[in-house]
Order: structure tokens, then C-alpha cells, then sequence
């Protein structure tokens, strides 16, 4: 499903952040790149020469920095949430008052310097560190249990190449709206554990940003946005997102998002949040084989119908059940899946349910042909250092299959003009041969 998506989604020249956890999707976006000649940002904080991204960068209003605080700082439950809550608080006073999470880690090491920083200026940040400064001007026992919370949030951050990484930023939102551009968002699979988190606060300052974008242009974006999320719960507590599911749609972005079971969301967000984003999404695709806690909520989703118990029987004996039991949830009568959407007109709506086979990508004749014919060109990959012009208009995708050769000519002709080298030595070779 998320394949062929995000594959045809780019032949319509629209821009994506996709969210790839697991490092499996970028070598597909290359491939499609190929085609289509979308710009690709691979971002990873790992990366000792991928480009870079700072979440401090713009960070200069309370609302802004809770967001990114409360999505890089897991909430905790019971006795442990005032610890977690507090340092949440005080990374959001960070982040307006230093210039990247780098520079917040080390300011973790003195205390009282650190209180004098948030405190120097009477702001926003002084403010929300206004509890974290009492501590630390009396015993320091509060002060010391806030820092060694934040701290283990931000471990990652202990490796030189991720301050690094996340120091500067080589793109912004502003660059995804510019041109046709896919921001992948990733890491190597053993660091899931570690940067995740970092991932998804990453996507929630890029959606900010779009979002304030949006408000500047009167409502929708200047060219649609797709967020892909692979495996959705591993990258951390995005609350805000699944508060504004239902808003973004004005925005002219779209999410998709993939997870294996409701429990995963459930262990996450509750209940009630994973009933907010379910409600949220308008059409939800459920594979056969699912878990039963899952079926049971579609079984229940899907409403009642009303069957003749015995239909030889002249008089009717008419009773109610699912519309779906859970054994046809789980084991679809046709198909691999099944599809809830919702339809609407003018005087008519419905939720609309069947069952489907999903045609896989590799069963895409139209896209196995293009995949073909592109396999002698080269991607278009943002590198460090590099920055783009704006483009005066967006890259025209073409209307019909063409050569290879063709295809490289008019995609190296759209995109070398508006590239500018900072670092001549860290621009790939493959950009100065085919210059």
C-alpha cells in the first residue's frame, strides 16, 4: 500500500515527507526519483555526510517548542509524569533560549549556568523555566531529577555526528513547497530505539512550518504535501498530530499512515486519543490476518444488518448482527483487505464498505516500464552544503513514458541551474560529470 502510494504520488508532482524508521523505503524513493525528478533529502541524524537539520531553528514561541519538547521527552505515567512533564518544560525553555539540541545537551553538565542562561533574559523561556531556576537556587534536588530526565531522553545526542547533524539546517519546509521534493526521514534500524522519537518531532517542526506556511498564503498550501508514516507508533507521541488529523486537510496535506494493530496506537495514545485519529482518517484499509482486539473494532465499526434467520419460513424471522463478524474481518470473503471510506454529496452520505485485492508494485505494469527505462540515470539527492534557489516554476512531470537519455537531459536541465555550492568538495561526483 504505502509503495504504490508514495510511487504515484510523485508521478502527480506533488511533494512528501515520509517517515522510515526502519530504513526501507529510501532505496524505492531513489528508484521513483529516477523517474519523476523530484528532489530527495534523505535525512539522518547517524549520517556522517547526509544533509543536515536543526529543530531549535525558528523555535521562538511557547506552543512550538512544547510541541517538539513533548514529542523528544516520552511522557510517563503515574509517580514519574510530574519528572517527565518538568523536563519537557525546560527542554521547551531550551530550545527558544539555545541554538540547537547539541548546544541543550551540553548545557546539561552545570546546572547553575544553565539556570543563569534561561534566566539572563525575561522571556518566554525564563518563564517556562521559572520552576526548574527555584530548584536549583535552593537544595537542587528537583533541579538534579529534571536534568537526569531530560538528559536520557536526549542520549543520542551524546555522539559528536548527531550534534553535528543537528546543528544547521540544509532544508526547510519552504524548499518542499518550492519544488517537487521527498524528505525521507530515517535511521539504521539497530538506532530505532534511540532516534525515532527524533524523527517524529522532525515531521512535527516540518508540519508546523508548513502549516504557518499555509496561513500565509490565506489557507492551502501552494502545491499539495503527502506525510507517509511507516510504522507510525515507533516514532514517539506525536499528540498534536493526531489533534490535527482533522485540520490539515485545508492545508492541502494528506497522511498516510501505517501500523501493524490498534493496540500499538492504544499503548501510545489510549484509547480515546486512538479513537480521535481513527475518527480522523477517512479511509482506513484493514489487511486480513489482523489481530482479533482489531477485528473486533472494525466488526463494530462496520454497523448492523438485518437478516432473515430463515428464509423458507413464510413468517420472517428477522434478526441483527455485524455487518462484518469478526471471522470476515480477519479472513476477507474476497480479496486481502477491506476498505472503509467515507462518501458524500450534496444531499447524500454513507460509509462505504467492500473488500479488495491491492495490486502490488511490482505488478504495476506502467510503473515496472518506467523503472526500466530510468535505470541509467542518477537521482537528484540534496548533499550537505547545497542550497537551492527558488524555482519560478514547479517541475513540469512528464506527460508520457520517454528514454532514458531523454529523461536525464530535461531532468539535469530543470535542476542544475538552481544549484549553488557552498562545498565543492562535498558535491557528488556524478552532479560535475553530468555538468
Amino acid at each position: 500500500m504505502i509503495l504504490p502510494a508514495i510511487a504515484d504520488r510523485m508521478y502527480a508532482g506533488h511533494s512528501l515527507i515520509i517517515a522510515d524508521p526502519q530504513g526501507e523505503l529510501k532505496s524505492h524513493v531513489l528508484n521513483f526519483a529516477r523517474v519523476t525528478g523530484h528532489l530527495v533529502v534523505i535525512h539522518d541524524p547517524t549520517s556522517a555526510t547526509g544533509p543536515r537539520f536543526n529543530l531549535a531553528e525558528g523555535i521562538a514561541t511557547v506552543s512550538d517548542a512544547r510541541a517538539i519538547a513533548d514529542v523528544l521527552v516520552p511522557t510517563a505515567h503515574g509517580d514519574n509524569k510530574f519528572w517527565s512533564d518538568s523536563a519537557a518544560a525546560l527542554l521547551a525553555a531550551c530550545l527558544i533560549r539555545f541554538s540547537n539540541l547539541g548546544e541543550i545537551y551540553n548545557a546539561l553538565n552545570d546546572l547553575k549556568a544553565l539556570a543563569q542562561t534561561l534566566a539572563s533574559i525575561k522571556d518566554d523561556a525564563a518563564l517556562l523555566a521559572n520552576s526548574f531556576n527555584a530548584s536549583v537556587g535552593s537544595d537542587g534536588k528537583v533541579a538534579s531529577n529534571v536534568i537526569a530526565t531530560l538528559a536520557t531522553a536526549l542520549t543520542g545526542w551524546a555522539s559528536t555526528e548527531v550534534r553535528a547533524n543537528t546543528e544547521v539546517s540544509d532544508f526547510d519546509a519552504d524548499l518542499i513547497i518550492r519544488q517537487p521534493t521527498v524528505v525521507v526521514l530515517t535511521c539504521p534500524g539497530r538506532m530505532r530505539a534511540v532516534y525515532a522519537s527524533y524523527l517524529g518531532a522532525t515531521l512535527r517542526k516540518l508540519m508546523l512550518d508548513l502549516d504557518t506556511l499555509g496561513e500565509q498564503n490565506g489557507g492551502p498550501l501552494p502545491a499539495p504535501v503527502g506525510v507517509i508514516l511507516d510504522e507510525f507508533p515507533t516514532l514517539g507521541k506525536l499528540d498534536s498530530l493526531v489533534a490535527d488529523v482533522n485540520l490539515v486537510r485545508k492545508r492541502r496535506i494528506s497522511i498516510l499512515i501505517g501500523a501493524q494493530t490498534k493496540g500499538q496506537f492504544e499503548l501510545i495514545y489510549g484509547r480515546e486519543g486512538t479513537q480521535a485519529l481513527f475518527t480522523g482518517l477517512a479511509t482506513q484499509i484493514v489487511y486480513g490476518g489482523c489481530d482479533v482486539e482489531t477485528a473486533e473494532f472494525y466488526s463494530k465499526a462496520s454497523g448492523t444488518a438485518t437478516a432473515d434467520a430463515n428464509q423458507d419460513d413464510p413468517q420472517s424471522h428477522l434478526r441483527q448482527r455485524p455487518l462484518l463478524t469478526v471471522d470476515e474481518v480477519i479472513t476477507p470473503q474476497r480479496g486481502n483487505c477491506t476498505i472503509f471510506a467515507r462518501y458524500v454529496a450534496a444531499g447524500f452520505a454513507t460509509q462505504v464498505i467492500f473488500t479488495a485485492r491491492l495490486t502490488r508494485l511490482y505488478e504495476r505494469r506502467d510503473w515496472n516500464k518506467r523503472l526500466n527505462e530510468s535505470k541509467q540515470m542518477e537521482p537528484l539527492l540534496l548533499q550537505r552544503g547545497l542550497k537551492l534557489e527558488p524555482c519560478l516554476s514547479q517541475t513540469s512531470l512528464p506527460k508520457e513514458d520517454f528514454t532514458s537519455e531523454e529523461a536525464a537531459a530535461q531532468i539535469m536541465e530543470r535542476q542544475l541551474p538552481n544549484i549553488h555550492v557552498e562545498s565543492v568538495s562535498q558535491m557528488s561526483h556524478r552532479f560535475l560529470e553530468k555538468a
